[in-house]
C-alpha cells in the first residue's frame, strides 16, 4: 500500500497561542524570567550610556539580538516539548549570534528608514507626502511581520539542519502565504510591548519572554503547516 502523505497540521489560533503562552510562562518562569532580565540589563545599559555619555550608544541596540535570540530559543524548545534549561538561552548567543545580529540590523534599519519616511511624508502635507507616508507605513507593517516570524523560525529545534538562508526563506514564504494572520500577530504583540513599556517592570521581567512564547506557539505550527502543504516538512 502506498504511503499516505503527511497531513497538514491544524492552523494556529491567536487566542490559543495567547493562552498557551501564558501557561508555558507559568510553568517555565524560573527559566524565562532570568533570560528576560539579561535582555533588560542590556537595554538599561544602552539607555544609560546614551543618556550619560553619547547618543551614539544607541548604535549598540543591535547587540540586544543576543539576549533576544536566547529568549526565543528557550521559547521554541518549550513549545516543541524539548528539554529546556536556562543555559540553552546563553548557549544560543554563541550558536545563533551571527544570524541574530544580522537579522536585528536589517530589521532596525528597515524600521528606522520606514519610520523616517512616514514622519517625513506626513510633515510634507501634500499628495506626494501622503503617498510616501502610506507606502512607508506598509513597509513598517511588513518589517513588524518579519520580526514576528523570523525569530522563532531561526531558532526552531526542528529546523536546525537547515541553513540560515533556508530558514529566512521559510519566514518570508510564511508572510506571503498568511499575510493577514501575521499582520494580526504583529498588531497583538506590538500592543503587548506597548502596554508593558508603560508598566516598565513588566517589560523588564516578563513581556519579552511572553511575546516570544506567543510568537513560537503561532509561527512554528504555521511553518509546519506550510511545509506539509509544500511537501518539504522536516522529519
Amino acid at each position: 500500500m502506498a504511503e499516505q502523505p503527511a497531513r497538514a497540521p491544524a492552523a494556529p489560533r491567536l487566542g490559543g497561542a495567547l493562552r498557551g503562552a501564558a501557561i508555558d510562562f507559568y510553568f517555565n518562569s524560573w527559566r524565562l524570567v532570568p533570560a528576560n532580565l539579561a535582555w533588560s540589563a542590556g537595554l538599561v545599559a544602552i539607555l544609560a550610556l546614551a543618556a550619560t555619555v553619547s547618543l551614539l550608544a544607541l548604535l549598540l541596540v543591535p547587540l540586544l539580538a543576543l539576549p533576544t535570540v536566547g529568549i526565543y530559543r528557550l521559547a521554541a524548545l518549550i513549545v516543541r516539548g524539548e528539554p529546556a534549561a536556562l543555559s540553552d538561552a546563553f548557549a544560543a548567543w554563541r550558536r545563533f549570534g551571527a544570524p541574530a545580529l544580522a537579522l536585528a540590523i536589517v530589521l532596525l534599519a528597515a524600521g528606522v528608514m520606514f519610520g523616517f519616511n512616514v514622519a517625513n511624508g506626513l510633515l510634507r502635507g501634500d499628495m506626494a507626502g501622503w503617498s510616501l507616508a502610506t507606502l512607508a507605513f506598509w513597509g513598517l507593517v511588513v518589517a513588524a511581520m518579519a520580526a514576528c516570524v523570523a525569530w522563532p523560525v531561526l531558532v526552531d529545534p526542528r529546523r536546525e539542519m537547515l541553513s540560515t538562508r533556508a530558514r529566512v526563506r521559510l519566514a518570508l514564504l510564511l508572510i506571503v502565504a498568511y499575510p493577514i494572520r501575521f499582520a494580526a500577530l504583529a498588531l497583538v504583540l506590538g500592543l503587548i510591548v506597548a502596554i508593558s513599556t508603560v508598566g516598565f517592570a513588566a517589560l523588564l521581567t516578563i513581556s519579552v519572554s511572553y511575546v516570544a512564547l506567543v510568537a513560537a506557539r503561532y509561527v512554528l505550527p504555521a511553518a509546519d503547516r506550510l511545509e506539509a502543504r509544500l511537501g518539504t516538512r522536516p522529519d
